[in-house]
């Protein structure tokens, strides 16, 4: 697939969660131990495409109006349990200065003999809750997911789109070629996500051009089993292609009143 244009809306994104970090975030290592640090020896190196639209149908105009998903999928072709690691880099405008945001700390995936794992879009957004504290709500997410392994993988990137309204009208599937990068990763001393713990910030804020005239949707639930403020609910997000009631597993939902 032809690669996406690097985004502008992400050239603030470093500036503006700075200023809620120090001040406002909610340090969540402070209620519970910080997970043990893990090194993995890896040699190859994919990095898969990404481009999410999450709270609202993008609108901004750095890419055509309309709703985009990201699903990576990520096969293990040996006859032996693999370890791999896993970051999210955002795209940034070309130039700008990097910021605390721009690059995820590495999750670990343990991947059976001839086993597969998925990553869709809602999986890449909560590798950004919590940082020093801080979760990101984003209308959009664009950049990378940079996937390191001791061994070769088959990586496949599928790539849907739509109006705001109406079933997926493209779909793309692109296989991701590896480079050979010899490199020691470290997982771990991350901090654990506890419901209700963390600043939460929507990006762009609230207000801005990018909704429209409508508010954001807040995501919950999923893996993180993040929370619903105070006065509303998690309900299953209609607008994605994970069904609980059809045996989907980790749904991301809505918040609702």
């Amino acid at each position: 697939m032809k690669q996406l244009r690097v985004m502008g809306i992400f050239s603030a994104l470093m500036g503006i969660l700075a200023a809620f970090g120090p001040i406002e975030a909610i340090t969540v290592s402070q209620a519970e131990p910080m997970k043990p640090s893990k090194i993995i020896k890896t040699e190859y190196q994919y990095a898969a495409k990404v481009a999410c639209s999450l709270l609202l149908p993008h609108q901004d105009g750095s890419l055509a109006r309309g709703t985009y998903r990201t699903a990576v999928n990520i096969h293990n072709p040996t006859n032996k349990e693999v370890t791999v690691a896993a970051k999210v880099a955002l795209a940034t405008q070309f130039g700008s200065e990097p910021g605390p945001f721009g690059v995820t700390p590495f999750k670990e995936a343990v991947l059976q003999p001839d086993g597969a794992v998925g990553v869709n879009c809602f999986d890449i957004a909560g590798y950004f809750c919590p940082i020093d504290g801080v979760c990101v709500d984003f209308a959009f997410l664009e950049g990378f997911l940079v996937i390191k392994s001791p061994v070769p993988l088959d990586v496949v990137g599928v790539y849907t789109a739509r109006h705001t309204d109406g079933e997926v009208e493209s779909i793309d599937v692109e296989a991701v070629e590896p480079r050979q990068i010899r490199e020691t990763v470290k997982i771990g001393a991350t901090e654990p996500t506890k419901p209700g713990g963390g600043k939460r910030v929507d990006y762009p804020p609230k207000g801005s051009s990018t909704y429209g005239e409508k508010e954001p949707k807040q995501m919950c639930g999923g893996i993180a089993g993040f929370p619903c403020p105070d006065g509303k609910k998690c309900v299953d997000d209609p607008s994605d292609n994970c069904d609980p009631a059809r045996g989907g597993a980790d749904c991301s939902g809505i918040c609702v009143k």
